[in-house]
């Protein structure tokens, strides 16, 4: 079964992956940027960022989601020819994937919620996320400030809400929250999608008609650690 998956979905994913990866360094760019001196004592920098670096995130979630979406039509692809399947092994994989599938990721908050985000960007609008403070109280020691302040891009639960094709965990949870921590989501979801798609890669060198008999009888958290062993 290699290159059936092999050719097409991880390219894919490697798509997905960059995209994930790309958000991830121009958030911590602006988040280096804020906490530099200049940048504080400068309300015109803060301006800017909040204006021209929520535009460049949009941009870049737009691209994660979009990803994603092409990233899951690629495994459809796939999973319908390996459906007709002559080998009965890769017809009994199928039912397995679907298993796995539904147990880990289709119907998780977060998959649930970049694929209606997917949808709005689709059918109604890019959104831009804001600049958003919060105060933590710091505990680490007694010489360090009380409180200490982070930063983060939001999505204004106001601003987006209004869109009939938010799923009812999406609903329920801009019901409940004013402001939307989107890099969060996208974390958690990138983990499950990671996770997902490296089990897929390891029943798929099980599946390998020239794989090892030693292959063949590892476990995926077996398989896991050989990998990064290397």
């Amino acid at each position: 079964m290699g290159d059936k998956f092999g050719s097409i979905v991880f390219y894919s994913f490697y798509i997905f992956e960059r995209n994930y990866h790309e958000l991830k360094s121009t958030i911590q760019g602006y988040k280096n940027l804020i906490a530099s001196d200049d940048f504080i004592s400068d309300r015109q920098k803060y301006m800017e960022l909040h204006i021209y670096g929520g535009r460049e995130l949009s941009r870049l979630i737009h691209n994660y989601a979009t990803a994603w979406s092409s990233l899951r039509d690629s495994t459809r692809a796939i999973q319908r020819k390996l459906e007709k399947s002559e080998e009965e092994e890769i017809r009994k994989f199928v039912i397995e994937y679907e298993d796995k599938l539904n147990e880990s990721l289709k119907d998780s908050f977060e998959n649930l919620f970049v694929r209606d985000l997917r949808n709005y960007v689709q059918h109604k609008a890019v959104p831009v996320p804001n600049l958003h403070w919060t105060m933590i109280r710091n505990l680490s020691s007694s010489d360090t400030p009380l409180m200490d302040t982070d930063c983060s891009f939001e999505f204004s639960t106001r601003e987006i809400q209004d869109f009939n094709r938010w799923c009812d965990s999406s609903k329920e949870y801009m019901k409940n929250n004013e402001s939307i921590p989107v890099e969060k989501i996208i974390d958690r979801h990138f983990d499950m999608m990671k996770e997902f798609y490296l089990w897929i890669n390891f029943r798929d060198d099980q599946l390998n008609p020239y794989a090892s008999s030693e292959m063949k009888q590892f476990t995926f958290e077996q398989w896991k650690q050989k990998q990064n062993s290397m």
